[in-house]
């Protein structure tokens, strides 16, 4: 029988996220987001330690938020704010208001955070030595990519010091999920298999 990758539907945001959810809970203007088990699987530890070399290096300081439940231990750092889980109203203005969101898993099918951040015209960070992520990141040219220390790092600076690069990466990650990710196009696939075209 045929077959084919379909791939997810998203809805367009509702309207911009306003950032009363945040300033309630002390999250400042500018941070680096990310959403998930903050657990060693999900390259935390990794990310962990990449951001403490970022910060002890001397470049422009930004603050890690992340939300999600902890299974290993989080740092004591006034620039690491671990939220654990958070209510959606929450999790979509954070998503939508990060400077970036960092993906640092090594092993990812399809990561749903992701087309989320861009939906919302975020761009993303990812672990280049992901395939999968890296290439996503590559065919919406939606973010960056890491390998190494030095290249997240230099990276992070880059959406630190370069807002408007920042902006112009995730509005090409929105326009992405415009065209690959929208319920029609979902369906316009389904309808095609179905047909055996």
């Amino acid at each position: 029988p045929p077959s084919a990758v379909i791939g997810a539907g998203l809805d367009p945001p509702a309207g911009p996220e306003d950032r009363k959810a945040l300033d309630a809970i002390g999250i400042p203007e500018t941070f680096l987001l990310y959403v998930g088990r903050i657990e060693r699987n999900k390259g935390c530890e990794i990310l962990l330690r990449y951001f403490a070399a970022y910060l002890a290096d001397g470049r422009p300081p930004i603050p890690l938020v992340m939300a999600g439940p902890a299974i290993m231990p989080v740092p004591e750092h006034p620039l690491i704010h671990p939220l654990g889980y958070v209510p959606d109203t929450v999790r979509d203005a954070l998503l939508a208001h990060a400077r970036s969101l960092v993906v640092p898993s090594p092993y990812e099918s399809l990561s749903m955070v992701l087309l989320e951040a861009w939906n919302r015209g975020t761009p993303a960070l990812v672990n280049g030595r992901c395939r999968v992520l890296k290439g996503q990141v590559e065919r919406a040219d939606g973010g960056l990519h890491y390998g190494t220390a030095r290249e997240f790092a230099e990276a992070l600076e880059l959406l630190v010091r370069d807002p408007a690069l920042a902006r112009t990466l995730g509005a090409q990650g929105r326009a992405y999920v415009d065209a690959e990710y929208r319920w029609g196009v979902v369906m316009q696939r389904i309808e095609s298999l179905l047909a055996g075209n």
